[in-house]
C-alpha cells in the first residue's frame, strides 16, 4: 500500500498543472470612454457609457483578450450648458454623426495583445461603428493592474471618424468649410474596472 501511495504522490507531482485564463467583466457604473472631438477652431469633450465588456488574463496575470460595447445613447457632453449643450448631443446623436437610433451600439475587440512592459500591452483592436468595422485595426497602448482582485485599465486611443461614414464637416469631403472644419480624428481615453 506504501509503494502504491509513494507511486500516486509521484505521478501527481510528473503531471502539469494547468491554470485557467481570468476573465474579468467590467463594472459599467465605473467604468467610462472619454471623448475629444476637435474643429479648426476649438472643440468638445464627453463620455460614453459602456453597456457590457470582457478583459481576459492569462495564468500569468498577463492582459490576453477583450471585448467591449459601448452605448451611443449614453453620448453627452461635458463642456457645454443648458441648450448649447442639448443642441450638440442632439447633433451628434442624429444621422449627420453617429446615428445613434439606427446604430445604438458601437463595439471593440482585441486581435492582438502583445507585453510591451510591466503592466503596459500594445494592442490592436477592430472597432466597428455605425455597423462599420475599419479594414485596418486600430492600435494603442493599454496599462493594466489588478490589487485584491480588482483590475483597473487606462488606455488612449483615436480614430478617423471618416473610416465609419462620419464625414460631416470633414475637410476631406466638403470644401469651402472655412473655420467650420471639423478635424477627423477623435481621441478616446478608455477607464475601464473590472472584476472575476
Amino acid at each position: 500500500m506504501r509503494l502504491f501511495s509513494v507511486l500516486g504522490f509521484a505521478l501527481a507531482l510528473a503531471l502539469p498543472v494547468f491554470a485557467k485564463d481570468v476573465v474579468y467583466k467590467i463594472d459599467t457604473k465605473k467604468s467610462v470612454v472619454n471623448w475629444t472631438g476637435s474643429k479648426l477652431v476649438g472643440k468638445h469633450n464627453g463620455t460614453l457609457n459602456f453597456k457590457e465588456g470582457t478583459l481576459t488574463l492569462n495564468e500569468k496575470g498577463e492582459l490576453k483578450g477583450g471585448e467591449f460595447q459601448v452605448d451611443m445613447k449614453s453620448l453627452t457632453n461635458k463642456d457645454l450648458d443648458g441648450e448649447m449643450k442639448g443642441k450638440l448631443e442632439g447633433h451628434l446623436k442624429s444621422e449627420d454623426f453617429f446615428s445613434v437610433e439606427k446604430n445604438p451600439i458601437s463595439s471593440l475587440k482585441f486581435v492582438s495583445v502583445k507585453l510591451k512592459a510591466k503592466g503596459v500591452y500594445a494592442v490592436e483592436a477592430n472597432l466597428t461603428i455605425k455597423g462599420k468595422t475599419s479594414p485596418e485595426p486600430v492600435k494603442f497602448d493599454a496599462t493594466i493592474e489588478v490589487k485584491n482582485k480588482i483590475l483597473t485599465g487606462k488606455a488612449p486611443m483615436n480614430f478617423d471618424r471618416t473610416v465609419y461614414d462620419v464625414r460631416y464637416g470633414s475637410g476631406k469631403f466638403f470644401e469651402n468649410l472655412g473655420d467650420k472644419v471639423i478635424k477627423d480624428n477623435i481621441e478616446l481615453t478608455v477607464e475601464v474596472v473590472a472584476v472575476p
